[in-house]
């Protein structure tokens, strides 16, 4: 099988607290563990170096005319090596794998800042880091903290905030510090990046400052107005034709009834809408929570089928690839629509 799991060193560079997941791969963090104690674990006790672009070439040089001997001598093939100092590349110092070529004016943040980004955070205001862990060989590094926020919607129904703080190495990703909401009776996952002051986004361009990255993110004005959104939607009921709506718009970003009446006339788009409010309509009614009564026939249960799909169904090569889509990739894109047009049916 195939893996976005980090496997470098021959086990998965994954730390986690509580259940196993991602099918039994990583160490277990402990009561006792500290932050290093964490870093070491999830296996990013490595740095990130940056170093000028090296090429090589063959330089042929010739016998000299003038030689008595020229005659005789045979041109000389000599293996050369130049330096592109406008790119750099991007190597794992522990095992020297390379991981991208970059300008040169990228700034890395290292693994180590990552989870050090979490120490303050634990000793002074509670936050538990319960997943560290590496993508692709290294390329994506992400920490999730628990804030120790949460809330109950209509009585049975806990979501839970958490902290994410990834970067990447391969040019794909900006680092990103955002507020992150799961939904226990499933573990769907759902960033709060549409909240005013829930996200910032540090371009590789620029210097990272965990300190002023802090001061920007403010969890409880967030966390309130998530809280908020959250507890109509789930006293919203919607109709067939709402929830139909809701799927299209998230997945094949179409608004209205006329696109997708539209959409469905193309070839080969029927059967694409039909295999997808198949699977979404089994998560509607069948997946955890799915019959809390915050979720049956509600606004908040049409956007958690749509959660559920994108983290546990989705087709996906594995479970570090799906993870991948739903935090970094198609899928925080999917969960973000889904989420907007909720919100905007709200205010209809």
């Amino acid at each position: 099988m195939s893996h976005e799991l980090d496997f470098t060193k021959g086990s998965a560079a994954i730390a986690y607290r509580g259940e196993t997941p991602w099918h039994g791969y990583g160490q277990q963090i402990l009561p006792q563990d500290s932050i290093d104690d964490i870093r070491i674990k999830a296996g990013l006790d490595y740095d990130v170096i940056k170093t000028p672009v090296l090429f090589g070439y063959q330089e042929t040089r010739h016998p000299n005319s003038f030689s008595q001997d020229a005659g005789s001598e045979e041109a000389a093939v000599i293996d050369r090596t130049g330096q592109f100092d406008q790119n750099q590349v991007l190597y794992r110092n522990d095992t020297h794998t390379p991981l991208a070529v970059v300008g040169k004016h990228y700034r890395v943040v290292q693994p180590k800042e990552v989870v050090e980004f979490y120490r303050d955070l634990s000793s002074d205001f509670g936050f538990e880091v319960e997943v560290v862990g590496a993508l692709q060989g290294g390329r994506k590094v992400w920490a999730l903290a628990n804030t120790r926020n949460a809330f109950n919607l209509r009585g049975e129904d806990q979501v839970k905030g958490y902290l994410l703080l990834a970067t990447s190495y391969d040019g794909t990703m900006a680092t990103q510090a955002r507020f992150t909401s799961v939904r226990v009776v499933c573990n769907n996952t759902l960033s709060l990046a549409r909240m005013e002051k829930a996200q910032v986004s540090v371009p590789h361009s620029q210097t990272f400052n965990a300190d002023a990255v802090k001061r920007q993110l403010q969890v409880g004005p967030a966390w309130e107005q998530f809280n908020e959104r959250a507890a109509k939607m789930s006293e919203r009921v919607v109709s067939r034709d709402e929830v139909v709506e809701l799927f299209m718009a998230s997945y094949f970003n179409l608004a209205g009834v006329e696109a997708i009446r539209e959409f469905n006339d193309k070839e080969g788009n029927a059967d694409r809408a039909e295999k997808l409010m198949g699977r979404l309509t089994h998560a509607l009614f069948q997946s955890p929570g799915a019959n809390l009564a915050s979720a049956r026939g509600t606004l908040w249960g049409a956007l958690q089928a749509v959660t559920f799909d994108v983290d546990h169904s989705l087709p996906s090569r594995d479970t570090g690839s799906r993870l991948s889509k739903a935090w970094f990739g198609d899928g925080e894109t999917i969960k973000n629509r889904a989420f907007d047009f909720a919100s905007n049916l709200l205010e209809a």
